[in-house]
């Protein structure tokens, strides 16, 4: 169940919030000019304009005092600077569950804390003044769920509050049901429900069935239709769960599918990094390791020229794309070479770690076992990923690739 948790409230920041182009009637009078705020916002947030999107927020809470939407996206932007910083919004931290794997969490300053309590208590206050007059208005009942999951995101992944978590998802998603049977034609409210039943779905077979004792219903391609309805119709969540879809298509192993989405969240948001970076993973899955090899290099130059926001890109993560698409086409120095610039760039210890561990399969290439011998071993000392970990403690007894563990090659997975 924890698993289950894991999954949903990870993505809860991305699948339940952000607003969109819509594609159903725009709203009038006062609800217009929330959607055009919102719809701002959304696209300050998805390019990563931090600051922007957080005084577009300021301004539609000021402006609409008893309306949720304004604090929860206070909240929203909050989290997802965060998250961004912790590498917990790419589709590598959630493809068997390695995120949770890595011993890194991210560290809210002070301000950053109280900023996130009180926006969402805010947005919480709001929803339910809302509903004590009208106990079916849509728009607090979406805002209640949505808020609720994006709390247990952050209990997940900064508190690690696994049951507190797990009772705050139940409750979105039981708001957010409740606002499919008043109004089936709210597409922004199947996202957290789809989520949550394609992630029961993905429990072993044991914990499903103890969830099925207390009610719990799990349905993968049911769970993943609803996401994509959301991503499709949606006005608030379309972007959001558009984001989740591609995470959850690579931890399908649906590349293709994966790398339609993340095409689509580039073009619209090129500012973005961590687009460019997933896109970098999905064609390294595919073996497109000639059009990685451009996309890596195009990465580098855009951040060192200060594009966009690519100065955002953690420490590394740059050059591990890179080295790995030169890693897979056994191209082994140049391989060795890109990862080393990454080692000097002093990243996290979780990319630390995934930069050694390749630098260790490229030398293990190249005929250079004891430099892949001690590389190993300082993935092991460092001890900041399980999986890497039990990789590189099997690579010690026989080299990589013929030796290379399940999934720690696109040819073997």
């Amino acid at each position: 169940m924890i698993r289950c948790v894991a999954l949903l409230a990870t993505t809860s920041g991305l699948l339940s919030s952000l607003a969109a182009a819509a594609p159903q009637p725009p709203p009038a009078g006062p609800a217009a000019e929330i959607a055009a705020a919102e719809e701002a916002g959304a696209q300050f947030l998805f390019d990563y304009d931090f600051e922007d999107a957080l005084r577009t927020y300021r301004e539609l809470s000021e402006r609409f005092p008893e309306h949720p939407g304004g604090p929860y996206n206070l909240a929203t932007a909050t989290w997802t600077r965060l998250a961004q910083r912790s590498n917990a919004v790419r589709g590598p931290s959630l493809r068997n569950d390695r995120f949770f794997s890595q011993d890194g969490r991210p560290e809210p300053t002070a301000e950053e804390e109280t900023a996130f309590r009180t926006h969402l208590d805010e947005a919480y206050r709001r929803a339910e003044a809302l509903l004590e007059r009208d106990p079916d208005h849509l728009e607090a009942l979406y805002h209640l769920g949505a808020a609720e999951a994006l709390e247990a995101g952050w209990a997940v992944v900064v508190d690690r509050a696994w049951f507190r978590a797990t009772r705050l998802i139940r409750r979105g998603v039981g708001h957010h049901r409740r606002l499919q049977e008043l109004d089936p034609g709210f597409r922004d409210a199947y996202v957290v429900p789809g989520t949550y039943v394609y992630s029961i779905a993905r429990l072993p077979r044991a914990l499903r069935m103890i969830a099925f004792v207390f009610g719990m219903r799990g349905d993968l391609e049911g769970g993943l239709r609803a996401i994509r309805l959301t991503a499709d119709e949606g006005r608030r969540a379309r972007w959001g769960s558009l984001w989740t879809y591609e995470l959850l298509m690579q931890r399908e192993g649906r590349e293709d599918e994966a790398l339609a989405a993340i095409r689509r969240l580039r073009g619209r948001f090129p500012k973005n990094p961590d687009f460019a970076l997933d896109e970098i993973t999905v064609l390294t899955a595919l073996g497109e390791f000639e059009t990685t090899r451009e996309l890596g290099e195009e990465a580098i130059e855009r951040r060192e020229a200060g594009f966009g926001n690519y100065h955002l890109m953690l420490p590394g993560l740059a050059e591990a794309g890179l080295g790995e698409a030169l890693l897979f086409a056994e191209r082994w120095e140049e391989a060795e070479a890109v990862l080393s610039r990454g080692l000097a760039a002093e990243p996290s210890p979780e990319v630390r770690a995934n930069l050694l561990f390749r630098r260790a399969n490229a030398r293990d290439g190249a005929g250079r076992r004891p430099d892949a011998l001690r590389d190993y071993g300082e993935v092991i000392r460092i001890d900041a990923d399980d999986v890497l970990k039990d990789w590189a403690n099997a690579l010690r007894q026989a080299p990589w690739p013929d030796a290379a563990p399940v999934g720690s090659h696109p040819a073997r997975e």
